[in-house]
């Protein structure tokens, strides 16, 4: 492909920029996605408008990104360049500084010098060069991204504090980015919409792998090229499957394969250069290996490692170590491959955390042992669990109290009211676990994605007047405290986002398969936001129970009293009779009012429009719940209806389509309303 993608031929390039264009090594292997983006952009160069500068390459580590910019440049012609993006990078950092100078006579104290100096990304974009921006998604301030918006036109400039740049014709943006990971967040919509052509950086197939490995090791054993390439394969398809954070990649491979070559034993050296690069938890190892067993690369691994034994003619030796039980089992011929995992609980006394619940631990006492060793025992604490209950009956009471004075002055005020707090049994506990166990894999992909976004939640407010900084203030110099800057001040620790969950319990939502949604939805809601530490509540209402209990509310997690929630309690949720959505709407609205957080985020779920004894239905209910909406959202509580019954156009009209979520397959239910959650971080 020499010469083949030259864009300008008759530009003369001076020494520094030829020493800049890159060249390809003997090792470089030609990819698709190299070949398709030469094309295009050779294609495109002299159209005008059409002309394709800025490229996008979104992709796991490990995938190729920075080496295929590399090989641009090659194709192009053009000097290369890059600029590694940092959490607390500022528009500085992408227009340039202008800093004092010292003067070159040291007695000369009074005169002092400024001086601008430009960016990496001005002079490549002054000069015509081929960028690499890597990992702009770590950037907090989002700010900083948008100065390059203007930039990135085909006929853009920049504002420098000396002069106005405008883009060289040359000039190529090539935005390397990892997809996802920890730290990272979203590309700005408006930057992403300029790049005229994207590519999706997944791992190669087999067949390229093999070849790049062979000629970046030397490697000519084609059978163990290809046997290493599809465990790669296979371990990065488990991770992403499982949600396990980390990533097997080129890089692993190449090492890997370098490895066995130097005469490591090939599972050995698997999990060295590959497994424990993905993960190092037993739990997730486990995962792995079962994958790996499951298509039996675990033998084909062994099987390379016993023919380069004897390919090579050495010889190794073999120490076995049997304890009583295997000699017992050492007429069993045969091992499944597919070996279960086991979850393993700690001891009362052993470190580290428990998976015993918190009050049931302050119920019993440790043992200890008397004189000739044997344990003595202790009986139960039976004041603990009555303080509990005590603390349950007044909690409770205190939740009675507080939603009758909420619904005073509205049209419910005289509406007999009862809050419950459902207990959970035996059997909510097991009903809790096998729902869990099916969505972990998606909460905890969507927590791992969250959670690095609040620990570098954006600051916009700065400290003055410091020694040193992210800014630098020309006007203090008159200063004598030698304070010429200023920097952010660090982030609020906690996120600012409270979520209500409002679940419908009418007789309807038995139906259908509704209520098991709405059980699902509540697990993924609780688990997402319980790793996220961000407050909520989740409560349940029907209405007309009784002729006594005309609103039944069920307090399933309130973010009040923490310690006195369980979450199996919220296996309890059922249908009853009909729905006062209205009033529920009112009384979670005023207890989010109440919390501290800025952004407020209130989810109802339900299958049908309002309707309750006597005349608590049609336009009136309708008018009721429009009244409300309308109140708390000028008050700057947000609302979010999951409608999952048949009366979505109603609902629809009640909350308005900016606010409505239309679930036609349940089973989404979980996923999206964790992602929406996400979303309002």
């Amino acid at each position: 492909m020499k010469n083949q993608w030259l864009l300008s031929p008759a530009r003369q390039l001076t020494e520094e920029e030829k020493s800049l264009v890159w060249q390809k090594p003997v090792t470089h292997i030609e990819s698709d996605a190299e070949r398709r983006i030469c094309a295009e952009v050779y294609r495109n160069w002299t159209r005008g408008e059409m002309k394709i500068t800025n490229i996008l390459l979104e992709g796991d580590a490990g995938s190729g990104k920075t080496q295929l910019a590399k090989a641009l440049s090659a194709d192009f012609g053009l000097p290369y360049t890059k600029v590694t993006c940092f959490a607390d990078m500022d528009k500085s950092d992408v227009l340039g500084s202008i800093l004092p100078v010292l003067p070159e006579d040291e007695n000369n104290t009074e005169s002092v010098i400024y001086k601008y100096y430009p960016s990496e990304i001005v002079r490549a974009y002054e000069n015509g060069w081929l960028l690499e921006i890597q990992e702009p998604t770590v950037i907090r301030d989002a700010a900083v991204l948008m100065s390059l918006n203007s930039a990135l036109e085909p006929d853009g400039s920049i504002n420098l504090p000396t002069r106005i740049v405008h883009r060289h014709p040359d000039f190529i943006a090539v935005i390397t980015t990892n997809r996802g990971y920890n730290g990272c967040r979203p590309l700005n919509e408006a930057l992403r919409d300029r790049v005229q052509h994207s590519e999706k950086m997944d791992l190669p197939s087999v067949e390229v792998m093999t070849k790049r490995a062979a000629s970046k090791t030397g490697c000519t054993d084609e059978g163990l090229l290809l046997t290493f390439a599809r465990v790669i394969v296979l371990l990065d398809q488990t991770a992403k499957a499982n949600a396990i954070k980390g990533v097997a990649g080129m890089r692993s491979y190449f090492f890997w394969v370098d490895a066995a070559l130097q005469g490591s034993e090939t599972v050995d050296a698997l999990y060295h250069k590959v497994i424990y690069k993905i993960t190092t938890d037993p739990d997730e190892i486990v995962i792995l290996e079962q994958a790996l067993s499951k298509h039996g690369m675990l033998s084909e691994l062994e099987e390379i490692w016993e023919r380069r034994i004897k390919t090579n003619g050495e010889v190794y030796e073999v120490m076995e170590i049997h304890t009583e039980e295997a000699m017992e089992t050492e007429s069993s011929d045969t091992v499944p491959n597919d070996i279960p995992a086991v979850a393993l609980q700690k001891s009362a006394d052993s470190e580290g955390q428990s998976n015993h619940d918190a009050e049931n631990a302050a119920d019993t006492q440790s043992s200890h042992n008397g004189e000739g060793g044997d344990p003595i025992y202790h009986e139960l604490q039976q004041t603990t669990s009555e303080k509990l209950e005590q603390q349950r009956r007044e909690f409770r009471k205190h939740l009675n109290q507080q939603a009758r004075e909420m619904v005073k002055g509205s049209p419910h005020e005289k509406v007999n009211l009862i809050v419950h707090r459902p207990e959970a049994t035996l059997a909510h506990h097991r009903e809790y676990h096998q729902i869990a166990y099916a969505l972990m894999p998606v909460i905890r992909e969507l927590v791992r994605k969250t959670v690095p976004l609040l620990e570098h939640e954006v600051s916009m407010e700065f400290a003055k007047s410091c020694v040193y900084g992210t800014k630098f203030h020309a006007e203090k110099l008159a200063s004598l405290d030698f304070h010429y800057y200023s920097q952010k001040c660090p982030p609020d620790e906690d996120p600012s986002l409270a979520v209500a969950l409002r679940i419908d319990e009418s007789a309807s939502m038995s139906a259908f398969g509704r209520l098991d949604a709405a059980k699902q939805a509540a697990v993924a809601v609780y688990e997402f936001c319980e790793s996220c530490k961000i407050p909520m509540l989740i409560y349940g209402d029907t209405a007309d129970r009784s002729s006594l209990e005309r609103m039944s509310l069920y307090s399933y997690i309130d973010y009040e009293n923490p310690a006195l929630n369980d979450k199996y309690c919220l296996m309890a949720i059922q249908g009853h009779s009909n729905n006062r959505d209205g009033m529920a709407l009112r009384i979670l609205s005023e207890k989010l009012m109440k919390a501290p957080q800025k952004t407020k985020l209130l989810i109802s779920i339900s299958d049908g429009q309002p309707k309750a004894m006597p005349d608590y239905t049609g336009e009136a209910a309708i008018a009721d719940m429009k009244g409300v909406l309308q109140e708390y959202s000028r008050k700057g509580v947000l609302f979010l209806a999951a409608a999952i019954g048949r009366d979505k156009e109603t609902i629809c009209d009640i909350y308005g389509q900016e606010r409505f979520l239309d679930i036609t397959d349940l089973r989404q239910l979980p996923a999206r309303l964790v992602q929406v959650i996400a979303k309002y971080l």
